[in-house]
């Protein structure tokens, strides 16, 4: 049986991602979900000093609240350009996705582990000891929604040494190109030479590259 505290402590999570969907939904927040717009106020941040920090702290808070993690890596790369911008989206990505992390861990946690019985709890089991591999791996998939791994390990029993390092490793590959792409479009637009139409072609084949990962990895495991 499930005891009252984890029960108010998984309602509350479930309330908090609730009240984030509803408000990035139905409130004047909504347009902040829109990639001009969000460009437009991150672009700011910019020709400040302290505008790296205000990137990542947005970022990774944006992230807890189930903000989509793609549409501010392509705001970082299309703000800081590929280099910086890699560098800075590989520390917010990842903080946001530390931040949802805990939150599910801390809030939903003992609420799941309460009502898992049989071959679930030995699923749950088995990802925990396989932690690293399992995260590593659903990472290099552009498929599995971000935000939604970041809250379903929290729910497991993997352990958070294991989910980061996973998860840094992992989202290298798309983050860079995610950025990449960002930055090229970018100097597409407003670039007139070949240099940018070629880094635009390079951005969009490395990102259909990526879209294979899964295939890739299943014949290489094979």
């Amino acid at each position: 049986m499930t005891n009252r505290k984890s029960i108010i402590k998984f309602t509350i999570l479930i309330m908090i991602i609730a009240g984030a969907f509803f408000a990035f939904r139905y409130t004047p927040l909504s347009q902040y979900t829109q990639k001009e717009t969000l460009l437009d106020l991150l672009s700011r941040f910019r020709e400040h000093w302290w505008g790296p920090v205000g990137f990542i702290i947005i970022y990774g808070i944006g992230c807890a609240f189930a903000l989509p993690g793609s549409l501010l890596t392509l705001c970082g790369g299309a703000i800081f350009g590929v280099a910086w911008g890699s560098f800075y989206n590989i520390l917010a990505s990842n903080l946001g996705a530390t931040l949802a992390f805990l939150m599910a861990r801390y809030f939903g946690r003992d609420f799941v582990a309460r009502l898992m019985k049989g071959r679930i709890e030995s699923f749950d089991e088995k990802i925990a000891g396989n932690g690293f591999r399992f995260i590593f791996t659903l990472r290099l998939i552009p498929l599995v929604p971000f935000n939604g791994l970041n809250f379903g390990s929290g729910l497991s029993r993997i352990k958070y040494r294991d989910y980061l390092l996973g998860s840094v490793l992992g989202m290298l590959p798309g983050t860079f190109i995610y950025t990449y792409f960002a930055d090229a479009l970018l100097s597409g637009v407003t670039g007139s030479g070949k240099k940018a139409m070629t880094n635009l072609i390079i951005a969009s084949v490395l990102l259909i590259l990526i879209s294979f990962t899964p295939t890739i990895y299943k014949k290489l495991k094979k």
